[in-house]
């Protein structure tokens, strides 16, 4: 029996990330046939010719199809949509990337660079045209090489003290309340706590069976602290018979919005509850860089404070260390957990 090709997406992730337009398109991408395939030639214009890449290499390769499909269709289309794939040259690319570099797009104009070269070498390959105009062209000189500045917001004791307790005055759902102190206490990404399901954690053992939902992909498991499992309880509590940690407000059969606690929280900021005691704004994606930064403060160990963050290894390490951290992760959530108990000054 033939393997079939993959063809598929996360259509309730993608609608998180892009339009219902992109998904729409996707879906339209995934029912191409065959005899749809052989009507593409060196005449093909460049809607045509994207519709069948996207079927047979974005689909099949990238795990996120709907983030390069999405800028194309935003940014690229309405350009170049009725422009012949052979007449597509440097400059055609330069123009639409330069135009998005001084608007502010540094990540749109990177990001459509990288789709349209992989599309133009797929294009050469296919025959459609003899040789990429970007096949000798780097992403690193895009704007010069300029890139996003990585964000380095760290938040101090006296305002972690703070966000933990503006919630309390917040008009939020508990859920939301005790998921936005969860993604301090874990060290985690916040969509990894809002698709998070009951069934997920272990607090016979006070574990967290994360699996492979997570950003990297790999599997992984996090012990539970006595500050994750107050939260836990919390959210478990006010979640009902859902199977979801954090249930959508509307729909309990369903995960709440990934955006959920980001838009509460700036809600909260903008109405000036924090603005005459925090030195700089912070997004709540500030937390997991300020967990990690507490981790090593406290003393723990580069290796364990990697595993608890499920960032790979380094050098040779990543290949050979298959050692089971957990035991020492433990000790470290403990002393995170007492760490924030005491900053914070929590009542359990």
């Amino acid at each position: 029996m033939e393997a079939a090709m993959l063809n598929s997406f996360e259509i309730d992730k993608a609608l998180e990330n892009c339009s219902a337009e992109t998904v729409q398109y996707l879906q339209r991408c995934q029912t191409m046939t065959g005899s749809q395939m052989m009507a593409m030639d060196a005449d093909s214009k460049f809607s045509e010719a994207f519709m069948f890449f996207t079927r047979l290499s974005l689909l099949v390769t990238r795990r996120r199809p709907e983030l390069g499909v999405h800028c194309i269709l935003i940014h690229a289309m309405p350009v170049i949509g009725d422009k012949k794939v052979s007449d597509i040259n440097r400059l055609t690319v330069n123009r639409l990337i330069n135009a998005l570099v001084l608007d502010g797009k540094l990540v749109q104009s990177r990001r459509i660079f990288s789709v349209l070269k992989q599309f133009l070498g797929w294009c050469e390959f296919q025959g459609v045209i003899e040789t990429s105009p970007l096949g000798a062209m780097s992403l690193n000189k895009v704007a010069g090489g300029l890139k996003p500045r990585p964000r380095e917001r760290v938040l101090s004791d006296d305002e972690l003290e703070k966000f933990w307790h503006m919630w309390d005055f917040a008009d939020v759902s508990e859920s939301t309340r005790w998921a936005a102190r969860f993604v301090l206490c874990s060290a985690r990404r916040p969509d990894e706590v809002l698709r998070a399901k009951r069934a997920e954690f272990d607090l016979n053992n006070d574990v967290w069976n994360q699996g492979s939902r997570n950003k990297s992909g790999r599997e992984h498991s996090l012990p539970i602290s006595p500050i994750m499992k107050l939260c836990i309880n919390k959210m478990m509590a006010a979640a009902g018979n859902s199977e979801w940690l954090v249930p959508s407000p509307k729909n309990e059969t369903k995960p709440a919005s990934k955006v959920l606690i980001a838009q509460a929280s700036r809600r909260i900021m903008s109405r000036g509850y924090l603005s005459d005691n925090i030195p700089a704004p912070f997004e709540i994606r500030d937390l997991r860089r300020t967990a990690r930064s507490t981790l090593s403060r406290l003393g723990v160990e580069q290796d364990v404070a990697r595993k608890i963050m499920n960032h790979s290894l380094e050098g040779i390490d990543r290949v050979y260390d298959r050692h089971d951290y957990l035991d020492r992760m433990s000790e470290a959530m403990s002393a995170y957990s007492e760490f924030l108990i005491e900053t914070c000054k929590i009542n359990q």
